[in-house]
């Protein structure tokens, strides 16, 4: 059977790492806004980055375990997905993409279309049909160059990129791909 055919129903999942939901910065900003024991900077950085489109629309990790989960929607496109925000808000409909020059995993609700695949253990490009029921492991990769995220952190703040973010070149530093949880919710 062609992973044309098993990959014709969409569904929606959240994602984890390390414990830690995956969400769009804004989310994790307004949640440092919450806080009542921030300090006059935290606060002010805060408020920047919700100002700027651009940084809102990292995805991230939370910076808590119980914060709320963004919820994607795996659409099918052959053998791949495009990936859509369930998301009320200026990213309702945004979908998940590879920005060019910096690699990065943003959400955007103008960029051109772009997929991705999932692979777990002993499955390379899988569907929803590969998933056992309930949390697996997957690695999420950028298509259609095959090239799986990986966890960036910096400032403080993790964000995912379809290229090694080793800068130093030697292969001792080389990082290994992200390996998100899913749980698949309909």
């Amino acid at each position: 059977m062609s992973l044309a055919k098993i990959n014709n129903k969409s569904f929606t999942a959240n994602l984890y790492l390390d414990g830690r939901p995956v969400v769009l910065n804004q989310q994790r900003l307004q949640q440092v806004l919450r806080d009542k024991r921030i300090t006059l900077g935290e606060k002010l950085e805060a408020e920047v980055g919700l100002a700027s489109l651009r940084t809102s629309s990292f995805i991230t990790l939370a910076d808590h375990e119980d914060d709320d989960p963004l919820v994607l929607e795996f659409v099918p496109q052959g053998d791949c997905y495009a990936v859509h925000l369930v998301h009320a808000g200026a990213f309702d409909g945004a979908q998940m993409f590879i920005e060019d020059k910096t690699h990065n995993l943003l959400a955007s609700t103008s960029a051109a279309e772009h997929y991705f695949s999932f692979s777990i253990y002993g499955v390379r490009k899988a569907a929803l049909n590969d998933i056992a029921s309930g949390p697996a492991l997957i690695e999420l990769n950028s298509e259609p160059k095959d090239r799986p995220l990986y966890r960036h952190l910096s400032d403080g703040m993790s964000s995912f990129l379809d290229a090694d973010p080793n800068g130093t070149g030697h292969n001792a530093f080389n990082n290994k791909p992200a390996r998100f949880v899913i749980k698949v919710l309909k």
